[in-house]
């Protein structure tokens, strides 16, 4: 029987058929036992290679899998997802560098019932790496069937037994209002998406928090939510809702980078300068900080050094499991840098 044949007869490809016989890595362990398993009760054992014949593919595994998952919806308009490339980038070095090969999926956030099929399909999947910018019961459950280390990046849940590899949001927050104050700025306003992202959220919470350590006013007026505003049209819509508010904030702390450049434009078509009117800072420190005027004064992140701690957050799992501890709860947080430019005016300096 030639190999073609005999795939069409298991229902498989002629490749994946070629893997098994050849004793070539590709494909799982189990459905390369289940393979064999059938091409001897075929008949067809003399088709073996000697080698996988003899059981010593072992020593010619493929290296472990690492899954990393991404979890989107077909309606997916968050801007956040222009973060993660690097966080992919650095996870997939730091895999290479430690024997481990970075398989990407991309899934629904609803939940997928295939998912440890899909995993097994593609090799000896020792842990799985978790892109979401909100955990979803289905992401959950996900997680749960799998049985496998697990670790979520820059989202967390207080209230769930997750690890995470995270900005830490509380540390750039704090850091971009104590700036603020020190620059003399009483009246601080806060420009947001109003999206459930989980990260987004946090950082929410952690301006309120700021503003009550630091003895400053929270007041509901100067906080301005893009939620419902299109992107074509959301400088001009957020510009009416900056010249309904008097007195206006002397600075602004937005959700992201892309928030501030928004937050600019709406400002200038409002009749305010920045920095000498109102002062913008950002958060990420994208690439758009040093294309706009005023350059954009951010919070940076290292993005890349999330992608491989997130690595190295799997295998100290790993390391962990191997000692019989299975509930370990882990998270680490990546802290932020300001980098200055020039949209924050110093009030303390007098002309």
């Amino acid at each position: 029987m030639k190999a073609k044949d005999l795939a069409r007869q298991l229902g498989v490809s002629p490749a994946t058929i070629s893997l098994v016989l050849n004793n070539k890595p590709g494909i799982s362990d189990t459905l390369r036992r289940s393979l064999l398993k059938k091409i001897r009760e075929l008949g067809c054992g003399d088709m073996i290679g000697a080698a996988q014949d003899s059981g010593n593919y072992a020593s010619q595994r493929p290296h472990p899998v690492i899954a990393y998952l991404i979890y989107t919806s077909c309606d997916e308009t968050d801007d956040r997802f222009a973060f993660y490339p690097a966080v992919l980038e650095g996870a997939e070095m730091e895999a290479r560098e430690n024997g481990f090969h970075l398989v990407v999926m991309h899934l629904s956030r609803q939940g997928n019932p295939q998912l440890q099929s899909l995993l097994e399909d593609v090799g000896d999947t020792a842990g799985v790496i978790i892109q979401a910018g909100h955990i979803s019961a289905g992401i959950l459950e996900d997680v749960r069937s799998l049985r496998l280390p697990a670790v979520f990046v820059d989202a967390y849940l207080p209230n769930r037994q997750i690890n995470s590899v995270c900005v830490n949001n509380e540390q750039g927050v704090f850091t971009a209002v104590r700036y603020l104050k020190e620059k003399g700025h009483r009246d601080l306003g806060y420009v947001y998406s109003g999206q459930e992202n989980d990260s987004q959220v946090d950082r929410r919470r952690c301006f309120h928090q700021a503003l009550w350590e630091y003895g400053l006013e929270d007041r509901k007026e100067f906080y301005f939510s893009c939620a419902d505003l299109h992107f074509g049209s959301s400088a001009d819509e957020l510009s009416l809702r900056f010249q309904k508010v008097k007195p206006f904030p002397t600075a602004l702390l937005a959700e992201n980078d892309h928030l501030a450049w928004q937050a600019i434009k709406a400002l200038e078509q409002a009749g305010l300068r920045v920095p000498e009117d109102v002062s913008v800072i950002g958060f990420d420190n994208r690439s758009l900080c040093t294309m706009i005027t005023p350059r954009l004064t951010s919070m940076k992140n290292s993005r890349r050094l999330m992608g491989r701690e997130c690595i190295s957050l799997l295998q100290n799992l790993c390391r962990l499991r191997r000692l019989g501890i299975y509930d370990a709860c882990l998270n680490y947080q990546i802290s932020t840098q300001l980098i200055e430019r020039d949209s924050v005016r110093d009030l303390t300096k007098t002309t």
